[in-house]
């Protein structure tokens, strides 16, 4: 019998043990050989054997771990033991209740045990190529921590399909539905180093528990990703969100800008194949200028494109948007730049306006998934906004505010943008991509949006203590934000946004639309 490798191990066994392919089995006339480890059949199998003793090992037992960190048992790491721990020699699994007769992993504080067969069970992370998982939705509506990446979840409102607690059946932990699918190991942008993710921390390995993207506590208890070269530790939805950043690419990104490109004299575009679109540079006065772009419905300035032969505008930023993007907040498929005509409105999916104009838009889903272009363009990992010094994001962990700081609404079922600094401070999609001004008929000055519930007012409230819109004539809450005239001792002008944009800002006035089963002639949208 060919001796193909030798090992020593003094906490396996006092003696070498020799390495032996499966077909010399046969030793002892055929008498069944047990590994000592787990106690089953060695036969067709690889394993090792000592030369003094009657001692067996399969291949796999003899390279178990001498140390484990088990989601059954979070606080210490669990230790090889080739012998029973306890004077009696007795020993029970403390996950399936058996006896334990050989090999155990014990954890001598605690007085925790667990088999073999219990300990190496191909758990979440562990094997992630080689065995599939059963998850279960867990149908308890109590709150839940998810034992993946550690976000506690209140389940309250109207939770995100992501956020859904499901039960691994081998593991026995809950997760929501998003982290069922986290990598073992990701590279992130703030690090050298592979990360690799752990089900805890153990209390005995003493490390700085501070994230190194964020700079906030790491708990022990739950998972997170760590470096196996040195002490880093960071949250796991703070490595995904880097993760998704690298991967992403910014749609924005693709826009060409107006200072580094030669701007074309005359362009053909998808939205007007009619006619030509020529370049409107310069304008004798831009505050004359009423139009609005076709593309993003808001106000046009130069330089911008217009056709000679119809009313059709476009800034040129709009004439250079992507044909198709990847976005975030619908992952599932690309979307696709379209437009809508006079006879059809859309509704933004994170703002939730009505409107015409260019949208981007999921050809492939049932309930089509559509955005403008306004929103779009917002950067929902990174977003910066003049009202605050910190940036926002869609998927900022652990900061659940729930009202937008420009209008005091409660949105349980809205995209919000929250500061990543977990700040109480959060913008919807509608007020995050308010106009910075706004024209208002009986004010020569445009008027200029405040900040003024977050501290920042860029604007004087000179309402004397009775704070009104001068639209509406209703009260105004002088905390959130409000259009107001930058000249404000000659014009004390105050608007609520929605007074200073009306109902449907970016529907087109005077589009129609016919439904037969409505009314036989056309019909005109009119603001009321």
């Amino acid at each position: 019998m060919e001796v193909l490798q030798l090992i020593s191990s003094d906490q396996i066994h006092q003696h070498d043990l020799n390495f032996r392919e499966k077909e010399a089995i046969h030793l002892n006339g055929g008498e069944e050989i047990l590994c000592c480890a787990c106690s089953k059949s060695l036969l067709d199998t690889s394993f090792y054997c000592c030369g003094e003793c009657f001692f067996f090992l399969h291949e796999t037992c003899a390279k178990l771990p001498p140390m484990i960190k088990h989601p059954s048992h979070r606080k210490h790491p669990l230790i090889l033991h080739p012998k029973s721990p306890y004077k009696t020699n007795q020993g029970y699994c403390d996950m399936c209740g058996l006896h334990i007769l050989n090999f155990s992993y014990h954890c001598s504080d605690c007085k925790f045990d667990l088999d073999i067969d219990c300990a190496m069970l191909p758990r979440c992370f562990i094997q992630p190529e080689s065995h599939k998982h059963h998850f279960t939705k867990w149908c308890r509506s109590d709150p839940f921590t998810c034992d993946f990446c550690g976000t506690y979840s209140d389940r309250s409102g109207f939770p995100s399909e992501n956020l859904l607690p499901w039960n691994c059946t081998n593991c026995h932990v809950v997760v929501h539905s998003k982290c069922m699918s986290l990598p073992f190991t990701i590279h992130v942008p703030q690090h050298d180093h592979p990360l690799i993710h752990n089900y805890f921390i153990p209390e005995s390995q003493s490390i700085a528990l501070i994230c190194g993207i964020c700079d906030r506590e790491v708990k022990r208890e739950f998972g997170c990703y760590s470096c196996q070269n040195c002490s880093c530790l960071v949250h796991a939805n703070c490595a995904m969100d880097n993760v998704s950043k690298v991967g992403q690419k910014f749609w924005a990104e693709e826009i060409e800008t107006i200072e580094d490109h030669l701007l074309e004299q005359e362009i053909e575009h998808f939205s007007h194949p009619r006619h030509k679109l020529l370049l409107v540079a310069h304008h004798e006065d831009d505050h004359e200028i009423k139009t609005k772009c076709d593309g993003c419905m808001s106000l046009i300035s130069c330089p911008f494109y217009k056709c000679l032969e119809c009313d059709f505008s476009l800034h040129v930023t709009c004439s250079k948007l992507p044909k198709q993007i990847s976005h975030p907040l619908h992952e599932q498929h690309p979307l696709t730049l379209v437009r809508s005509n006079e006879n059809l409105v859309f509704q933004c999916w994170a703002c939730w306006n009505w409107f015409h104009g260019f949208a981007y838009h999921c050809r492939t889903c049932m309930k089509s998934f559509t955005i403008d272009v306004r929103c779009a363009l917002v950067n929902p990992f990174e977003f910066y906004h003049d009202s605050h010094k910190h940036p926002l994001s869609v998927f900022t962990q652990g900061n659940n505010h729930s009202q937008c700081t420009s209008c005091s609404k409660d949105h349980l079922m809205y995209k919000l943008l929250r500061c990543k600094e977990q700040c109480p401070f959060a913008l919807d999609y509608g007020c995050a991509t308010l106009p910075r001004t706004v024209k208002y008929e009986y004010d020569d000055h445009s008027l200029v949006l405040s900040y003024h519930g977050d501290g920042n007012s860029n604007l004087h409230d000179d309402s004397n203590g009775y704070p009104y819109c001068d639209i509406c004539e209703k009260y105004r809450d002088p905390n959130i934000w409000f259009y107001g005239c930058p000249n404000y001792s000659e014009c004390p002008i105050y608007l609520h946004p929605e007074c200073a944009h009306g109902d449907y800002p970016y529907v087109k006035l005077g589009s129609s639309m016919k439904g037969t089963y409505l009314h036989e002639h056309k019909a005109l949208f009119h603001p009321k």
